[in-house]
């Protein structure tokens, strides 16, 4: 399987060598002739309503790619119902929830083991948010993320596995294909790519953050470890530590990890300290677990969430009165939050509970 990785960063790497402008413009040149075949196929076959979608959806997609800038976040202060923009219910606790690149989707994860990618501007004829996949994973869902491209899913289990999930790509059985797997130490409790997609970060109730290869593998036929940092445990078999979060900064240098210690830290890839141990750069501690942290597009900020049921957004440039990292705004949410991410833009927040709702703030 992670022959298909090496195909893809050969790729990838061919475009790194090309300026911003160039690799849009391919981009674009690549979605237009996507655009051409479709209505080609409605000369001959006949048109169909979703046609018509799939060529509104490219469009918007090329529009997308010569006017997205970074906004930001910009709302501070207590955040109410009526910043809520969009709403799913699920069944049972919403574990994950994450925007994809163009921002105009939602992956969500469940206990039901159901990975949903839910529209944010399709709905059904109930006024819900229309729901374009379905991927059951064989056991509850805990963490699920898109690629960088969107073409792919990792997902990560109870049963401590993780899955690297094509979108665009299934099996005989008509099952969505699975292009790479790791099996952890435990319950696998969040799993994400790198800004290139070539890794995945990774943290579990064994406490430990493990950086992981899509394109190497070890002697033993396994994917490669190329980083690891060690939650410390208190001393005690119920006091164990469990990492519940871990994200890569826009940059790919640096991870923020929170877990059952209450603390978010951001992570250094490239420095460690005398002990060996990664450099941790900066550290916020809260009244409960931390179950999601992610950082803006801007990697100036992250937003964490808890077990006591509040969202906040962090300023990592900023401090308060106490010199610790400044809270810019904050969020009151019925059930612990889950799962907590900004969108593509930065200007809105999704967030998970454990009531199965997912809400869009901005």
């Amino acid at each position: 399987m992670p022959e298909f990785f090496e195909k893809y960063f050969t790729q990838k790497k061919e475009e790194k060598e090309k300026s911003p402008e160039e690799i849009k413009e391919k981009k674009a040149l690549a979605l237009a002739e996507e655009i051409k075949e479709i209505k080609e196929r409605m000369k001959k076959e006949g048109e169909t309503l979703e046609d018509y979608q799939k060529i509104i959806e490219l469009a918007h997609k090329i529009e997308n790619l010569y006017k997205k800038e970074i906004i930001g976040w910009k709302k501070e202060g207590k955040l109410t119902e009526e910043d809520v923009l969009v709403e799913y219910k699920a069944t049972g606790f919403v574990d994950a929830v994450n925007f994809s690149p163009e921002g105009d989707k939602v992956l969500m994860g469940s206990v039901d083991g159901m990975i949903r990618v839910v529209s944010l501007t399709e709905k059904e004829k109930n006024g819900e948010p229309k729901v374009l996949i379905e991927y059951q994973a064989g056991g509850p869902v805990l963490t699920a993320n898109f690629s960088p491209e969107g073409d792919k899913v990792v997902i990560g289990t109870i049963y401590g596995m993780i899955r690297v999930v094509s979108l665009t790509e299934k099996e005989k059985n008509g099952q969505l294909k699975v292009l790479a797997e790791y099996q952890a130490g435990g319950s696998v409790l969040t799993a994400n790519f790198s800004p290139e997609g070539d890794k995945v970060v990774i943290g579990g109730d064994d406490g430990m953050m493990r950086v992981i290869s899509l394109t190497e593998k070890e002697e033993n036929g396994e994917l490669k470890v190329l980083a690891k940092y060690k939650v410390r445990d208190k001393g005690k078999v119920r006091d164990k530590e469990s990492v519940h979060a871990a994200n890569f900064s826009p940059e790919g240098d640096k991870v923020v990890i929170g877990g059952s210690d209450g603390i978010m830290r951001v992570i250094s890839l490239t420095e460690k300290e005398k002990n060996g141990q990664l450099k941790v750069l900066a550290e916020y501690q809260v009244g409960g677990r931390v179950l999601a942290a992610n950082f803006s597009p801007k990697g100036d900020k992250v937003v964490i969430g808890g077990s006591d049921g509040i969202m906040k957004v962090i300023s990592l440039i900023e401090k308060d009165e106490e010199n610790k990292p400044k809270v810019l705004a904050e969020y009151q949410a019925e059930e612990a939050l889950r799962a907590a991410n900004f969108s593509p833009e930065g200007d809105k927040i999704v967030i998970g509970d454990g009531d199965g709702m997912m809400k869009v703030i901005g």
